[in-house]
């Protein structure tokens, strides 16, 4: 019998530290897509509060703040806590509905006041399944966040699900570890700008990414990425689900909002395996020694 799974991919606008006005948009999309039938939903990075700022080093702050402990202050204001009101309606969407929803947020710690992370969560009937907090850390998110430690892989419905977050996907171990677990799904959601006056360097980027890591893995890959504008930046858009053998099965080829629906046929993650060999052929032996970190003279 085919395993078959209904995804949806929200591209969106955000508005930086409405977490409230955010939270309602999320909740609003979740909803509708729930009741047509998806069986999972994915948001882009940091859904509650906008990408952090300056969003590039010596930038301006777009939400007005005059300072970084301002912004500090209040980005840790408009951050969820794992009880949030947020993240309890989206559970309550997905206990209803039988489905499940991964949307990346700022999350604070719950063991350590002024600790943030950069959270991917994976919420499904019961509530929250897993929480990924993003390992590798683009520029100015050093300032605010604390990387993850571990790369759950979670069962939702029919398949195996791994989630990694934007600057992520350029650190290929990410995504074979989550394969390693067992993962035939991986979300990457993003928050990846470029500056609003200059043209995208390529528009295949989100395409090549995404193309390299299932094909590298065989297993499907889902790109959620935001759009819309923040101070002179604007977010790139261009979601998409890779297959396992790296061909593009649906994709916004835009910078609007929208949402991508597709159906991902999970008996496609063995197929491919088994006609390449990819993870038998593996040499982890020889890869081991060279795997560690090179220290610096």
């Amino acid at each position: 019998m085919s395993r078959k799974l209904e995804v949806s991919l929200a591209q969106m606008d955000l508005a930086p530290l409405a977490a409230a006005d955010n939270g309602e948009r999320l909740v609003g999309i979740a909803t509708a897509e729930a009741k047509a039938g998806a069986g999972l939903i994915v948001f882009p990075e940091l859904c509650n509060t906008g990408y952090v700022e300056p969003l590039a080093p010596g930038g301006g702050f777009p939400s007005g703040c005059t300072t970084h402990a301002e912004y500090a202050e209040r980005l840790h204001a408009a951050s969820a806590d794992q009880d949030d009101a947020l993240i309890q309606s989206l559970s309550a969407i997905a206990d209803r509905h039988a489905t499940h929803i991964v949307v990346g947020l700022a999350l604070r710690s719950a063991t350590q006041s002024g600790v943030l992370y950069n959270a991917s969560l994976l919420l499904g009937p019961g509530g929250l399944r897993a929480c990924y907090a993003k390992a590798h850390l683009w520029h100015n998110e050093k300032l605010y966040f604390t990387p993850g430690r571990s790369m759950p892989v979670s069962d939702i419905q029919t398949a195996r699900l791994g989630m990694q977050i934007c600057y992520d996907i350029r650190f290929p171990e990410i995504t074979r570890c989550l394969t390693l677990q067992g993962a035939e799904v991986i979300t990457n959601v993003w928050a990846s700008f470029r500056r609003a006056d200059e043209p995208i360097e390529d528009e295949g980027l989100f395409r090549h990414r995404a193309f390299t890591r299932a094909q590298e893995n065989g297993v499907f890959f889902l790109s959620c990425n935001r759009v819309g504008h923040q101070g002179d930046m604007r977010f790139m858009g261009r979601s998409l689900v890779a297959r396992p053998d790296g061909r593009i099965l649906a994709a916004l080829d835009h910078e609007k909002e929208g949402v991508l629906r597709t159906t991902l046929d999970l008996d496609e993650v063995a197929r491919y395996r088994m006609s390449t060999g990819i993870l038998n052929d593996r040499r982890p032996e020889l890869y081991a020694p060279l795997a560690q970190r090179t220290p610096l003279p």
